[in-house]
């Protein structure tokens, strides 16, 4: 027989209420401690979504109103049906639930819950229970879909430059980091090129900084045409600009480098702009099988190429460095 009393203890620990709430919902599931039969009238006291689970296949038994609000269904449409619906096709996100479940002790997880009306992240929790004769899980579901975002949102503030959304400079390094170690392992090139916006300072003196910006913007979006999405873009300084290129030979990276320049060229003299609109580039490669560098030693070495071709560029020679 299913005890009630075992079920109020879960229910005021997994559900996450304040202390006030939960001493309130604790006289009331007093009240009812009687009813042992009446486990539909004891869910929907509870504020926070819940649902009874069977243990051996997982088959919804019962939820409560907030759990039917959450999931964006009924009661009747549920029902019955396994709790797996609701976990998405994403391997790794369903690999979690599956863990979650099957723990033995209670446990519980940030997790996606994928609803008709879009998915929610949720805080799950687990305990075990013998209702009617056989295990069955209670689950509980905290929606901290609104926080998520916003911790979301922060932590791509932090990784982003405002005005381009592409990577900052510590977020670059780190992703640069990252692609030398795959590197190593796979062996593949890797190139790096390292960017400058000539004349960028003298705009903003003369024109002012929404003109400067344009400049920005307009570089940027030629970036993101011609840039591969397996590779990385980042805005490492005021005028600076870097991308690793993945997987890629030196003289592929320095042709792409190339059609950017001369299409930059392109739109200064055919949007009329009243000064150039160019940009210097050092191309630096590290070939498969050889030991990479370290990520500021790479980016150091690019940086000089980029100024030897803006030393190049200012006698009107080649527009990327040959290293």
């Amino acid at each position: 027989m299913f005890t009630v009393s075992l079920l109020v203890l879960i229910i005021l620990a997994a559900s996450r209420l304040s202390r006030a709430t939960r001493r309130e919902e604790q006289m009331v599931f007093d009240k009812y401690q009687c009813c042992r039969d009446d486990i539909r009238h004891l869910f929907n006291l509870v504020p926070a979504p819940m649902a009874l689970i069977r243990n051996d296949d997982w088959i919804l038994v019962q939820i409560n109103r907030a759990a039917a609000d959450l999931l964006a269904t009924s009661e009747g449409e549920t029902v019955g049906k396994c709790i797996t619906v609701f976990f998405g096709t994403n391997q790794a996100e369903y690999l979690a639930w599956t863990q979650l479940l099957r723990r033995d002790a209670p446990a519980e997880a940030e997790l996606p819950i994928y609803r008709r009306n879009g998915v929610a992240i949720v805080v799950a929790a687990t305990a075990s229970i013998n209702f009617d004769g056989k295990p069955h899980l209670i689950l509980s579901l905290t929606d901290i879909t609104a926080k998520a975002i916003r911790t979301k949102t922060l932590e791509k503030l932090a990784l982003t430059d405002s005005m381009t959304g592409l990577l900052n400079r510590q977020a670059f390094r780190e992703k640069l980091v990252l692609a030398l170690l795959h590197f190593r392992e796979k062996k593949s090139e890797l190139c790096l090129a390292f960017m400058d916006l000539d004349g960028l300072k003298k705009v903003n003196d003369t024109y002012g900084h929404r003109e400067g910006d344009c400049y920005i913007n307009t570089f940027v979006s030629l970036l993101r045409n011609y840039i591969s999405e397996n590779d990385i873009i980042g805005r490492v300084g005021g005028d600076e600009f870097a991308i690793v290129f993945t997987n890629c030979s030196q003289q592929v990276a320095e042709d792409c480098i190339r059609r950017i320049q001369q299409q930059l060229n392109w739109l200064a003299l055919h949007t009329e702009k009243p000064y150039l609109m160019q940009v210097s580039a050092g191309v630096v490669s590290v070939a498969g099988g050889a030991e990479p560098p370290d990520a500021d030693s790479l980016l150091h070495k690019a940086d000089n190429a980029m100024y030897q071709q803006k030393y190049l560029q200012r006698r009107k020679t080649q527009p990327v460095a040959q290293l």
